[in-house]
């Protein structure tokens, strides 16, 4: 199995634990704005983390179409990741030690976005953080606490990502949305679509490179 023998591969290199980031929980109880200013934040602000920890030398990320992939290997629906024991079971299925949960609550216009980083073995919360931020500003705001994760993970030194704003992150969104839904062709023109505005967006080459060897496999 692949997921399988990059889990091995892993464990010969990885100077570092891996690592695997979930989508954030939007925890939003009840909220005056509109949804698409606040729900983007469950894709954004996993794959915002991704992108500093993927600087981290020597430490395994999963990336998120490899947990994709291996929901539809397990026959499981999106909706039984809203257990914790299935995303810890299937975070040791592609040999993470490490699992990131997050989450976020917008009350007005601030948002809370709160970490933590469980220990797969153990269940062992090892470290959590948290941050407060006008909405508008939450994507480059949450980069000190980006960093500070990416420390506990075993990061040397500060790590930061650029920042990119909302619409070009609410974009993303959409084009992942798409991907979820198994509509990869328009997934990936929409990603084309995204580089075209903004070649730096290094989450959208990363995503378009995924779908692209996913297209060339079938």
């Amino acid at each position: 199995m692949l997921l399988g023998a990059c889990a091995a591969g892993w464990a010969q290199v990885a100077a570092l634990p891996a690592v695997v980031v979930w989508d954030f929980d939007n925890q939003t109880a009840m909220s005056a704005l509109p949804t698409e200013r606040i729900d983007y934040l469950r894709r954004a602000l996993s794959e915002n983390l991704t992108a500093t920890l993927l600087q981290v030398q020597g430490l395994p990320v999963v990336e998120r179409q490899r947990l994709k992939d291996l929901l539809a290997e397990q026959q499981l629906a999106a909706g039984a990741l809203a257990e914790e024991d299935t995303r810890l079971r299937l975070g040791k299925i592609v040999g993470a030690q490490r699992m990131v949960f997050g989450g976020f609550f917008v009350l007005g216009d601030e948002v809370q976005v709160h970490v933590r980083v469980v220990d797969t073995a153990s269940s062992r919360v090892i470290f959590s953080d948290e941050a407060t931020t006008l909405l508008p500003a939450v994507m480059q705001q949450v980069a000190a606490m980006n960093s500070r994760l990416a420390h506990a993970l075993g990061g040397s030194a500060a790590t930061g990502t650029r920042s990119h704003p909302p619409e070009l992150w609410q974009s993303y969104d959409r084009a992942l949305a798409l991907a979820d839904a198994g509509d990869l062709d328009a997934a990936i023109t929409a990603l084309q679509a995204l580089l075209a505005r903004d070649k730096d967006f290094t989450p959208a080459e990363r995503q378009l490179v995924a779908l692209l060897g996913k297209m060339a496999r079938r």
